[in-house]
């Protein structure tokens, strides 16, 4: 579970800005959207609110650009530009490298993780573990500025060649996955957070075929195909959009026989094989004077089934497996009462029994509501007058704090918690 996550010089965010999991001293207030894990109560769910262009989205590239440089800077050529934009309104920070840091329990274990980066190279790293409590260091790595090559600080915690794992990182790779790459099993295990447990998806995304292809793997399995395909049957008949069923065929595609021109753009051939790889999924509705089923294409379907059905399959793994998850715009063709139902789900401590988290950045002002969400779990991204993100919660806003039971939907349009666009009315000129 992640505990907090912490961004500095990226993008919009100047200064650093941390994000928090970590409930507040409250455990009368729906206590039930926490999860115990060690001496913490961590949220299940945590709401971002911003006008537009406030560093919503920014928050979710920082974790994903995290994610992405754990995941690939093993396999980076030697003078690959690294993947960061440092905040570039101002002359000082474009100069200096962006920094990321997550704390996170993977079993039980709680790990704090971080860098510091430029477009060149990796300019500090460092790892520490908590098991029991108890803090160790298990390795820092800083750079130095005169021979252009990194320092190392080896932990008597972390086992291994550590030496040898520190010769084959290149300035612009990470040692974690390195070291995971060379199957260092401690390494691994805290690489795997990122790898598997963390799962991020941008605006509007369609999840691929997330949830058909899940519901292919599981066909040899009766007990589980059953139970998956029951579950996402039910989902989208409780939605009330008129399904009776859903039948997802594997498609047959020869790759040796496929044939392209010889021009054609290797991007342009994974896309087109890619697409052709899809499962056909068909929903199942019923004609009302025959009495017989009628099979529709999910393309077919409006924007919201097609949303809704490519949701399902993540947020069943995500609670399956306590993933934590992060969404852009996750109401995008959905109807609020929708996307409430789907916070209800993973905040309901009996579907969510392994840690399951979502994170999601919004302007559905209809989830403002003391009933679905504690103060702690409301989140603002606003700008300040350098144009740098600030990142805040509703419990932790100091200059007017929100009374118990207060009307939180009212109280954000008004901008009483700031996070709000300043508009001007709209005119259109005449020449």
């Amino acid at each position: 579970m992640l505990i907090e996550f912490r961004v500095k010089n990226f993008r919009s965010f100047q200064d650093e800005q941390i994000l928090s999991l970590v409930a507040s001293s409250d455990k009368k207030t729906l206590n039930e959207n926490c999860t115990a894990i060690d001496k913490l109560r961590l949220l299940k769910a945590v709401g971002i609110y911003g006008a537009n262009a406030s560093g919503k989205s920014n928050l979710i590239k920082a974790i994903k650009t995290m994610q992405s440089l754990v995941g690939d800077s093993a396999g980076f050529e030697p003078d690959r530009e690294l993947p960061v934009t440092p905040f570039l309104l101002n002359g000082k920070s474009e100069k200096e490298s962006s920094v990321f840091e997550a704390t996170f329990f993977h079993g039980e274990i709680k790990y704090q993780y971080g860098f510091a980066v430029t477009k060149r190279q990796f300019q500090k790293e460092w790892l520490l573990a908590y098991p029991k409590g108890f803090r160790q260091t298990w390795y820092e790595r800083q750079l130095d500025e005169k021979t252009g090559k990194s320092k190392w600080k080896w932990g008597t915690f972390l086992k291994g060649d550590k030496d040898k794992l520190a010769s084959k990182t290149r300035e612009n790779a990470l040692f974690l996955s390195v070291g995971a790459q060379w199957n260092n099993e401690q390494l691994t295990n805290v690489y795997k957070w990122f790898n598997d447990n963390l799962r991020i998806a941008p605006p509007r995304e369609n999840f691929r075929p997330v949830t058909a292809k899940m519901l292919l793997e599981v066909e040899k399995e009766k007990g589980l195909r059953k139970v998956l395909y029951d579950s996402v049957t039910e989902s989208m008949q409780a939605a009330d959009m008129g399904i009776r069923g859903i039948k997802v065929i594997e498609p047959e595609v020869d790759k040796v026989r496929m044939k392209f021109l010889e021009e054609t753009p290797r991007e342009i051939k994974e896309m087109i094989l890619e697409d052709l790889q899809r499962p056909k999924v068909e929903m199942v509705h019923r004609n009302i004077e025959t009495g017989k089923d009628v099979y529709l294409h999910l393309k077919e379907e409006s924007d919201g089934t097609q949303r809704f059905f490519q949701l399902l399959g993540p947020f069943f793994e995500t609670v399956a497996l306590g993933y934590t998850v992060f969404i852009d715009e996750l109401e995008a063709h959905l109807h609020p009462l929708l996307t409430r139902e789907i916070i209800r789900f993973i905040q309901n401590p009996e579907c969510n029994i392994k840690g399951a988290q979502l994170i999601f950045a919004t302007h559905d002002v209809t989830l403002l509501d003391p009933e679905l969400f504690r103060r702690d779990q409301i989140w603002f991204t606003e700008k300040d007058k350098s144009g740098g993100t600030q990142l805040y919660s509703m419990s932790d806003y100091k200059e007017r704090r929100p009374r118990k039971g207060e009307a939180m939907q009212k109280g954000y349009l008004a901008g009483r918690y700031g996070a709000i666009p300043i508009l001007e009315a709209f005119k259109i000129p005449h020449g």
